[in-house]
């Protein structure tokens, strides 16, 4: 039987509202709410909340994954950008993160462990290396419009 993962993602909606006295002081000008995140980093996340959230058969029938998904810069650069997006996101309620899974968490995850995504050569066994890059031409000179 699988578990349900721990409840460390709980929010706190009335948190700091309801317990709060009115400030005395009148506001001038108002400082930005410090949003902390609950993970230090993306590895974090990811072992903690993602992946027991995420549980999906795993190998040649199922999703492809690596275990140093960390080295596959693709991988590296979604999974940083999920955990940040999360971070944000929980601080705006239930929906948000319905939100989240919804156009967020689900497609990039399924885009990462899809047979033919950035694990689709990792052989544990075999082949632990690195898939190719894909091929690329430089575009002809002035080609593309310049920021400069």
């Amino acid at each position: 039987m699988i578990g349900i993962p721990p409840n460390d993602d709980e929010l706190d909606l009335d948190a700091g509202e309801a317990n709060e006295p009115a400030s005395q002081q009148p506001v001038t000008e108002q400082e930005p709410e410090e949003r902390p995140f609950l993970y230090e980093d993306a590895e974090q996340w990811l072992h903690g909340y993602a992946l027991p959230r995420y549980l999906r058969r795993h190998g040649p029938s199922g999703h492809a994954w690596a275990p140093n998904w960390y080295e596959y810069p693709e991988a590296y650069s979604v999974i940083t950008a999920l955990w940040e997006t999360w971070e944000q996101m929980r601080w705006d309620g239930p929906q948000q993160i319905l939100v989240f899974y919804r156009d967020y968490f689900y497609p990039l995850m399924d885009r990462l462990t899809a047979q033919d995504g950035p694990f689709h050569a990792y052989d544990k066994v075999m082949h632990p290396e690195l898939p190719e890059m894909l091929p690329i031409w430089d575009a002809p000179s002035g080609y593309f419009r310049s920021s400069v």
